[in-house]
């Protein structure tokens, strides 16, 4: 009877650990971050709150560029190489009715997206509208680029 009430316990440690996540939690796990590209997509994913925890997913110190062929691809790859609980907290910021959206630029170099529902989008400035930075570090030098002041 003792391994009886034994492999039940080992179920349930089993069966919770397998769904670490609320059917109601909305958020990025901590072990996937959120795959975001653009200001504006991190405003959009940032703007829908868990009802059980608050901040969905904390934005990373240092952004990265994310080059066009990936951005291309990240839809696509949701069902390959995310988990369930990923795919949740994707759709919630990033409904199927409007997402993936279509990346324009145009003759200047400004990029936007067209969500399906034909919603334009700003995502990226071209870079001669952006101030630019200069850092010097070691003897070595670096540009960065960011917003320009109103």
């Amino acid at each position: 009877m003792r391994s009886v009430f034994t492999r039940i316990e080992r179920a349930e440690r089993v069966a919770k650990a397998r769904s670490k996540f609320s059917a109601d939690c909305i958020c990025f796990p901590a072990n996937e971050p959120a795959q975001l590209a653009f200001d504006v997509e991190f405003h959009i994913a940032g703007a829908v709150k868990c009802p059980l925890h608050g901040e969905r997913f904390k934005p990373p110190q240092l952004r990265v560029y994310m080059a066009k062929w990936m951005r291309e691809k990240r839809h696509s790859v949701l069902w390959s190489h995310h988990s369930e609980q990923y795919r949740k907290a994707w759709f919630v910021s990033f409904p199927e009715s409007l997402w993936p959206a279509q990346e324009i630029e145009d003759e200047e170099g400004a990029t936007y997206l067209i969500l399906c529902d034909g919603t334009r989008l700003s995502a990226m400035e071209p870079i001669h509208c952006q101030k630019r930075v200069e850092l010097h570090q070691n003897g070595g030098s670096m540009e960065i680029y960011g917003k320009q002041a109103p």
